[in-house]
């Protein structure tokens, strides 16, 4: 009967511990930041811009987006959805513009200039005067860049032209 109290004991005492450290553990977890990660987008639109000066490159825009991973299969698909829609309107011109920049011409690096919740506004770093509005969006605990220029960009974000 000793024992088995003692038996009793031991496995009471174990059990506490093991709750002791599992809430010790999710405590420990880090958070996710409901602030969004900034410095993904501006790395996606610098990106994007040695991409697009790149003349030597083999792979077309659609590809090029396809291949990334801090854009959301919003951002893919609606890109895909205007360049398509601007090829069936006019074949020759197509959109005319670039969709991501907003623009036919830009600068060659971006720097943030300032936030809004889930907007931030990109300025060129030897062109202030250009200022752009990308999107972030929160997806599976990462921040995805969600918009950019026009796309998933509402008119009243944009920058005007």
């Amino acid at each position: 009967m000793r024992t088995l109290t003692i038996l009793l004991l031991g496995l009471t005492f174990l059990s506490c511990n093991s709750t002791d450290s599992k809430s010790e553990h999710s405590s420990n977890e880090p958070k996710q930041s409901s602030e969004p990660n900034y410095k993904v987008a501006i790395q996606f639109i610098n990106d994007y811009i040695d991409f697009s000066n790149d003349r030597q490159s083999e792979v077309g825009l659609i590809e090029w987006i396809n291949q990334r991973h801090d854009v959301t299969v919003d951002f893919k698909n609606e890109l895909n959805r205007i360049l398509e829609q601007a090829e069936k309107n006019d074949p020759e011109l197509g959109l005319g513009f670039d969709p991501i920049l907003d623009a036919q011409n830009n600068p060659n690096r971006f720097e943030l200039e300032k936030t809004e919740s889930e907007y931030l506004i990109v300025k060129g770093e030897n062109w202030p005067e250009f200022r752009l509005t990308l999107k972030m969006k929160l997806v599976d605990s990462k921040w995805l860049v969600d918009g950019a220029g026009i796309i998933n960009v509402p008119e009243n974000k944009r920058i005007k032209r």
